[in-house]
Order: structure tokens, then C-alpha cells, then sequence
């Protein structure tokens, strides 16, 4: 439910700013879509190969395969939102960005359809079809249909433009009637509140959940008229910390582009350093938020060094295209007025700072994702197995070896069932064999359940041996069970 109303009022915001851009620049196409792409693509680009990146160190991608290609060509075309075998593949969060993407290549037609019949007539035939996309999807879901032709197309339907166009066009028309002054604005008269306690109560009542989305940018849309009306949203942020919410709303681009693969990152840490006994839910999601204390960071240098230059192509590539001294200076969205202040203060030491931090923080990302990868878990784990089961007694070392397959186990969360033996052999090496004999029969089980007979063979001679408060040793070849 939080994501739907995240997604919903990104949506709307994007509607209205979009729309509010496009008509205080002139309204040309061309230069409209150039600024678009700068403003989207370089920053999104770097963040699909980052996130490519992360993938391929923990858990690790087959760049041989079709599924990678077809995987990274929709990503590179911003259409992978329409295949459920793509819409989350590499960076979960981008499916939106593909969205957002065709609901510009869609706005010309927007603005025809207006041209033609008027904003309300235009919204309630987007609405119409909206609502009519969702119900559908939602009654092939319901009844279990979703594999048939019918429901595949459904899906496609509610995952493309179409099926977010009507939430998207209400910000354009809250602008648009802004600009031009109309009152009331839309919505304006209705209460926020009305329209969130329907999207919360579709939540909870599973044949119109489908609707809860459009029901969300509804809301919004109302919030927004009454903020821009003058009217009290009857809450209040305290003065100091609309500074901090201004820097926050200016890296929001980048927050929401490198969300997700930190988190996947950061989470592995989170996992290793904090046992599952002391990681209660309310806990766990403590330890998640404070992932963002190395995100926010990373995420403003991103905005920096990436986004902000991008703005400035995306203007300049604007004024080669003919445009005369007044259009030029209309080009300027907040954003880019922002970042052409910044560029024109900002020195080429202190340029060269921020990237030098930027690759600091990648390069330490693309570390830890490493560090916490099953490649780095299995080197781990064989080192233990050499220091707690070698004939040689000048290469045995008990302690190390249990740090190391602790470690190794902890990586993968005690599910290989290799690694748990080998921590076996290391706890009985240190002489704590009532740990040895639990782990050598929870590596025997999971050996069972994966169905590998030499392993849990294995497992079961080391477990006669601790059983009997002896080391296992390995006679010849130095490997893990």
C-alpha cells in the first residue's frame, strides 16, 4: 500500500511539474524532449550500469545468457515495464522510470485530446480507461487467470502508460489550471481526506484494491489545489526544516535511482552483524533506515555529478537548436536554474573533489557487495575448512577457522549446507563439540532437503566424529565437504 501511494503521488507531482515546464518554455517540442531525455537518461544510465555492476558481484549474472540481453536491452529502451520477466530485473525501483518515460512520449496526444474535447472531457475519458484497465486486470487476477492470453495482455495493459495516464494528466491539469488562474482549481473543493480514506478502505477490500492507486492521485490532486489555493493542509513543518527538505527534494532523482541496490547492498551488512535472534521486525527496520545515512551522501553526489551536468546539456543541445536569447532564458526549469548556479560558483578543484568522493563511494558499495557476495563466502568458508581439517597441524588454527565459517555462514544465512559443515569442523577443531554436533546435524538436514547424497554422506561420518569429541580431518585432499 505505501508503494502505491508513493508511486501514485510521483505520478501526480510529475504530471503537474511536467506541464507547468512545458508551458512557461514556450511550448516547443523539440527542446521539450531534449531537456527531458538529458534530465533523465545520463543520470539513469550510470545508475542501470552501477546497479549491473552490483548484480554481477552478489549474486552474480551470466552475461552469456539470453535472459541478461533481453534483461538489459529493455532496460537501455525503457520498456521493461512491459514483461513480468523484466519489470524488476536489475533495479526494482526503475520499472516507474519506464513508465514516466511513455507518459512523455504520450503527452503530445495528451494535449491534442484537450485541444479537442477540453481537460475535464479528456480526464474522464482517461479515467474511464484507467479504471477500466485496472478492473479488468483485477477480476483476471482474482480468478486465478492470469496465465491465459487474455491475462497476459491484461497485465501488459495495467503495467503500461495506459494504465497510469488518467493519475499522471491530473497534475498536468492541476497546473494547468494554476496557470490560467481557473477557480476553483480541481478537486480544490473536495476534502484530501475523503479521498485517502476510500483508497485505504479499497486496500482492505480485495475486488477494488485494484482501484486504491487512481484513488491515491485523486487525493493528491486535492492537496495539491487547496496548498496552491492558499488553504492550510492543517499541518505545519516546522521552519528550519524546509532547508533540508529542499536539498532532499533536489536529490530526490538520484534517491530514487539508487535506492534500491544500496539497500540490497547494505542489507547483507545488516544480516552479518546483527543475529536473527536480535533482529526483530520493528528492529530490522530501524537498521534499514539507517542504511540511508550512507545513501542520502551518495545519492547528493550523484545529484551533483551526474544530474547537474546533464541539465546543462540538455540546455545547451536546446539553444543549438535555433532557439533566439528570450526562449533560451525560458528553458531554465527550477532544477536547471539551480544547477546552472551551481556549475558557473563551483571550481574545478572542487568539481574534481566531488567526483574523486563520488568514485569513493561507488568503488566502497561495489566492496562491500563483494565482501558480502556467495563468491567471497566460499573463499571464507574453504579457508576454514583448510584451517580446521588439515593433517598438518602447523596449518590448523581453531579460532580462525570458526571466525571464518561463522562469517561465511552468516553471508549466506545458514543455508548452504557446505558451509555449515565446514563451521561444524571448525567448532569441533576449537573443542567445542556440543556446537559442532548441532551444526554437523543441521548441515546433515540440509544436505537431505537439497538432495545431495555424497554431501550428507559426508556430513554424517564428520557428525560420528564429533559425536565421539574428535576433530575431523581431512587425509589427503584439502577441501571443503
Amino acid at each position: 500500500m505505501t508503494a502505491q501511494a508513493g508511486v501514485a503521488i510521483f505520478f501526480v507531482v510529475s504530471g503537474f511539474c511536467i506541464h507547468l515546464s512545458f508551458e512557461t518554455q514556450g511550448g516547443r517540442w523539440g527542446a521539450f524532449f531534449v531537456r527531458r531525455f538529458f534530465r533523465i537518461y545520463p543520470a539513469y544510465s550510470l545508475t542501470l550500469i552501477l546497479s549491473v555492476l552490483l548484480l554481477a558481484i552478489n549474486p552474480g549474472l551470466n552475461f552469456s545468457s539470453g535472459d541478461f540481453w533481453r534483461q538489459l536491452l529493455s532496460h537501455v529502451f525503457l520498456i521493461h515495464n512491459f514483461s513480468p520477466a523484466t519489470i524488476f530485473g536489475f533495479n526494482a525501483a526503475l520499472w516507474s522510470l519506464a513508465v514516466e518515460a511513455q507518459l512523455y512520449l504520450l503527452y503530445p496526444l495528451l494535449l491534442a485530446l484537450v485541444g479537442r474535447v477540453g481537460w475535464r472531457q479528456a480526464l474522464g475519458i482517461l479515467a474511464a480507461g484507467e479504471l477500466i484497465i485496472r478492473g479488468l486486470d483485477g477480476s483476471l487476477q482474482t480468478m486465478g487467470a492470469t496465465e491465459t492470453l487474455t491475462g497476459r495482455f491484461s497485465w501488459m495493459l495495467a503495467n503500461s502508460p495506459f494504465g497510469y495516464w488518467f493519475s499522471w494528466t491530473l497534475g498536468a491539469f492541476v497546473a494547468d489550471s494554476w496557470l490560467k488562474k481557473r477557480e476553483p482549481l480541481p478537486f480544490g473543493n473536495s476534502r484530501p481526506s475523503l479521498w485517502l480514506g476510500l483508497a485505504l478502505g479499497c486496500h482492505f477490500a480485495k475486488p477494488l484494491y485494484v482501484f486504491q492507486f487512481p484513488l491515491f492521485a485523486i487525493a493528491t490532486a486535492a492537496l495539491a489545489g487547496r496548498c496552491l489555493a492558499g488553504q492550510s493542509p492543517g499541518f505545519k513543518w516546522p521552519a528550519h526544516s524546509w532547508s533540508a527538505l529542499q536539498k532532499i527534494g533536489l536529490w530526490s532523482y538520484s534517491l530514487y535511482l539508487l535506492h534500491e541496490p544500496l539497500l540490497h547492498v547494505y542489507s547483507h551488512v545488516i544480516v552479518w552483524a546483527v543475529p536473527t535472534e536480535y533482529r526483530p521486525a520493528p528492529v530490522g527496520f530501524l537498521l534499514l533506515l539507517g542504511t540511508w545515512l550512507a545513501i542520502i551522501p551518495l545519492s547528493a553526489l550523484w545529484y551533483e555529478v551526474v544530474e547537474i551536468p546533464g541539465i546543462a546539456w540538455g540546455r545547451r543541445i536546446s539553444r543549438s537548436r535555433a532557439l533566439s536569447a528570450d526562449d533560451a532564458a525560458k528553458t531554465a526549469a527550477p532544477a536547471s536554474a539551480v544547477a546552472n548556479a551551481q556549475l558557473g560558483h563551483r571550481s574545478a578543484a572542487a568539481n574534481t573533489l566531488l567526483i574523486a568522493a563520488l568514485a569513493l563511494g561507488v568503488a566502497g558499495s561495489l566492496f562491500v557487495s563483494y565482501q558480502f557476495s556467495l563468491r567471497a563466502a566460499l573463499k571464507r568458508s574453504h579457508r576454514a575448512w583448510v584451517l580446521a581439517t588439515s593433517p598438518d597441524p602447523a596449518q590448523r588454527d581453531g579460532a580462525l577457522a570458526v571466525k571464518l565459517a561463522e562469517d561465511a555462514c552468516l553471508q549466506t544465512q545458514y543455508r548452504q549446507p557446505a558451509m555449515v559443515g565446514t563451521l561444524a569442523a571448525a567448532y569441533a577443531e576449537a573443542g567445542r563439540f556440543d556446537e559442532a554436533i548441532g551444526a554437523a546435524r543441521m548441515a546433515c538436514t540440509l544436505a537431505s532437503q537439497a538432495g545431495d547424497e555424497p554431501l550428507l554422506q559426508k556430513c554424517q561420518a564428520m557428525l560420528k566424529s564429533y559425536l565421539r569429541h574428535e576433530p575431523f580431518r581431512e587425509p589427503v585432499a584439502e577441501k571443503p565437504p
